[in-house]
């Protein structure tokens, strides 16, 4: 048995249990939410904005500081949306792209250089019977790829030849089941290798026996060289619920990513909770945990809703979120929300709230603090799809990967969150980009969205003044203007584009940029004051 799990069982049994703190919701009604949905960033802004797809149209709505703002884009594909949709910018040009999984394939959606309309691109015509979709970067080369579960033959993927296209497509190596069974997808670092693995969720139609070997989840780890190997016997995770998805995450802060494997059936073998040993081995914690009790979901994921400290549960399950104690228990919320929603910051206020069913359930809040980040790659994808995050403090330690696509279905925001319950400074973060490249910064302040871009460690910095900071108009044609307030600044800055390009520019005497020259998009202007502090501020250029 895990050692820090025995000591924490001991704990458990000389103390009063652990509670969890509730959390409440406001309904605010917008439209859509009723089919497969996405919460993520949609313009570039990183704000996360309202997704509800369809075959014909895109209805976003984009996040504001007074609400959402309605558009309705037009689309053609070929494929509907209705097993699940990811979103990621393969195309790295700041706008976020779209993937459809569908009954019979997948669709691109390419979004132009503001995403005001997407077309599709890059279909092959290839019959999968689509369940999860994801973007990630399989071969790590910088570049986001694209991976497809397919319900009746093995599994397919797309590799992005770095000029947003995918011209190699490849079926198997990643799930070779000759009669598929694959529904739910997660690519996360389960032993702390700093490479992405894989875990797939397996369901067999019809078969009531629970020795299927068709149905036993897989694990398959990356090796580093660009091959894998299925080790889920080995790793103690072959269990053969019918699982439709899991949900991957440090829910005991030791600085590893635990699983449960929600089975979809009921009264059958039921959901399992493993906790990871930092081994590459699992141990199954399932018995007094409550997910014993707990079977028929099928989509479950994992975010800290009353920023805590400890990830929490949200699926369709009747008890629909269910609260982390701390000591690997969970306890049911009073206050419900219906299942199959998307999750993310709707008004930016450091907690998560959820989109379904034709409202956002907005997130009453509480006094806990919390932190987000806002990442760019530059060596690594634009999205820092792959990226894990690692916070210390009075909390302990906490992990995060950044995913695109997880669940079975829906899109959830991008943007790391991460709840810190009282604790009021973050010792240590660090950033462990795909590239490899790490970053690290201490005493860095709650309360924050903080913005880093890859290899830019004067991004990394915290800095108090930066709030003091703005440009304005923005988006702007030909030129910000800059309010500093009382802080001097130097007249010499820096524009970086969302490759990392940098462009040296100067300060007029009335705090004005030119940017004529600029080519539309997003940019980050690097400002320093005399003190030699910098601040990193965000803008579009129309």
């Amino acid at each position: 048995m895990n050692k820090n799990y025995l000591i924490l069982l001991i704990a458990v049994a000389i103390t009063l249990s652990a509670s969890a703190q509730n959390v409440t919701f406001s309904n605010v009604s917008v439209s859509g939410g009723s089919g497969n949905i996405g919460v993520v960033d949609l313009n570039g802004d990183f704000l996360d904005d309202l997704l509800d797809p369809s075959s014909s149209n895109l209805l976003i709505q984009h996040q504001t500081e007074s609400g959402f703002d309605l558009s309705n884009i037009s689309i053609s594909v070929s494929n509907n949306p209705s097993w699940s949709i990811a979103s990621g910018d393969f195309d790295a040009n700041g706008i976020n792209d779209i993937i459809f999984g569908g009954g019979s394939g997948v669709s691109f959606l390419q979004a132009n250089d503001d995403g005001s309309s997407y077309t599709q691109s890059n279909d092959s015509n290839i019959f999968i019977f689509s369940q999860r979709t994801n973007f990630i970067d399989i071969d790590n080369d910088g570049n986001l790829d694209a991976f497809i579960c397919h319900d009746v033959q093995p599994n397919v993927y797309y590799i992005n030849d770095g000029n947003g296209n995918f011209p190699n497509v490849i079926q198997g190596g990643l799930g070779d089941t000759p009669t598929g069974h694959n529904y739910g997808s997660l690519w996360f670092d389960y032993d702390n290798d700093g490479d992405m693995d894989l875990h797939l969720s397996k369901c067999v139609v019809g078969s009531q026996n629970t020795s299927d070997s068709r149905r036993n989840n897989q694990l398959h780890r990356n090796n580093g060289d660009g091959t894998f190997t299925e080790v889920a016997a080995e790793a103690g995770i072959n269990t053969n619920t019918q699982s439709w998805s899991s949900a991957v995450g440090d829910f005991d802060n030791d600085g590893d990513m635990d699983l449960i494997v929600a089975d979809q059936h009921v009264n059958e073998i039921g959901t399992k909770f493993f906790i990871n040993n930092g081994d590459g081995t699992f141990d199954d914690i399932t018995a007094g945990s409550v997910w014993e009790s707990q079977d028929g979901a099928i989509d479950i994921v994992t975010f800290d809703f009353n920023n805590d400290g400890y990830l929490d549960i949200y699926s369709e399950l009747d008890t629909r979120l269910l609260m982390n104690n701390g000591d690997m228990t969970f306890t049911a919320n009073p206050s419900q929300i219906p299942g199959g929603g998307a999750v993310g910051d709707l008004n930016n206020d450091g907690f998560l709230d959820v989109y379904t069913s034709g409202n956002v359930r907005m997130n009453n809040g509480n006094n806990n603090n919390w932190f987000k980040l806002n990442l760019v790659g530059t060596q690594s994808n634009i999205n820092a799809i792959g990226a894990i995050i690692t916070i210390e403090g009075d909390f302990g330690t906490q992990i995060r990967n950044v995913r695109s696509g997880e669940g079975f279905n829906n899109m959830h925001s991008l943007n790391p969150h991460f709840g810190l319950g009282t604790a009021t400074i973050i010792d240590q973060l660090t950033i462990q980009w795909p590239s490899g490249l790490i970053e690290t910064s201490n005493d860095v302040d709650v309360n924050q969205t903080l913005f880093v871009q890859e290899g830019s460690t004067l991004s990394i910095d915290d800095n108090p003044i930066s709030t003091l900071i703005d440009i304005f108009p923005n988006p702007a044609t030909n030129e910000i203007s800059i309010s500093a307030g009382n802080t001097p600044l130097k007249s010499q800055a820096i524009i970086y584009d969302v490759l990392g390009k940098s462009i040296p520019v100067t300060i007029e005497n009335n705090n004005v940029i030119n940017i004529s020259q600029l080519a539309m998009g997003i940019y980050y202007l690097e400002l320093v004051t005399n003190q030699d502090e910098k601040i990193v501020q965000k803008f579009i250029k129309n």
